[in-house]
């Protein structure tokens, strides 16, 4: 696994100790090298923003220094980023190496690892589930309830679920299914509701791969 906020085609070098005997023949000596810092190698799920706008990001590995993201969208060295965690952590950084999907990001300042995984863990729900971040998205959407379709607007969604206003009236619990322009139809569950405000629950989560690219690409929410 690379370094976080390392470039990949850079391996890392380890202190190597000589031998006594290798000393005593004279032999010249390579120097120690520091061990660079410790990496934790997780799968998180993170809120991304940039010169493109939010988007969402899984998180490969973390150090105190920078992290390694899967990402959505082409991006630059240098290019300043901003990515908030589930429990409400935001990483400030700048990108330092971009490929194939995946970019290395340097913090502008230290974080400490164990604190943060620390709040996610305690932001884990009774289902053994940490909510996924959300995305004000404000577009159009097809709500089909009780054998009949309405109109909605999508106030925010996530992986796991939506917030949607729809003048309709839907009891907490029941099943619906929800068309969205750009990542088709799928079924939720409502589980609040209030003045004329529901929040869905997905019975299967948007895909990473989908979720990501109709995020950055306003052409498959709007239709322009």
């Amino acid at each position: 696994m690379f370094g976080a906020g390392l470039s990949p085609n850079r391996k890392e070098e380890a202190a190597m100790p000589v031998s006594s005997s290798a000393l005593s023949h004279g032999e010249v000596s390579l120097p120690l090298v520091p061990r660079g810092p410790r990496v934790t190698t997780i799968l998180l799920i993170g809120k991304l923003a940039s010169r493109f706008g939010e988007t969402i990001c899984r998180i490969r590995n973390i150090s105190d220094d920078g992290l390694m993201a899967e990402v959505h969208g082409a991006f630059a060295v240098n290019d300043p980023v901003a990515v908030t965690l589930k429990a409400g952590d935001v990483l400030r950084g700048h990108v330092r190496w971009s490929l194939n999907g995946r970019i290395g990001v340097a913090f502008d300042a230290p974080v400490h690892v164990a604190d943060l995984l620390g709040h996610v863990a305690n932001r884990i729900g009774p289902e053994g589930i940490a909510r996924g971040p959300r995305f004000d998205v404000d577009c159009r959407a097809d709500l089909l309830a009780a054998h009949q379709r309405h109109e909605a607007c999508l106030i925010d969604l996530s992986q796991g679920g939506a917030r949607l206003v729809a003048d309709v009236r839907l009891m907490r619990d029941s099943i619906v299914r929800i068309a969205i322009p750009g990542l088709g139809e799928r079924e939720a569950a409502v589980r609040w509701l209030g003045e004329g405000a529901y929040g869905l629950s997905f019975l299967e989560p948007l895909a990473f791969a989908d979720f990501g690219p109709w995020l950055i690409e306003r052409s498959l929410r709007y239709g322009a």
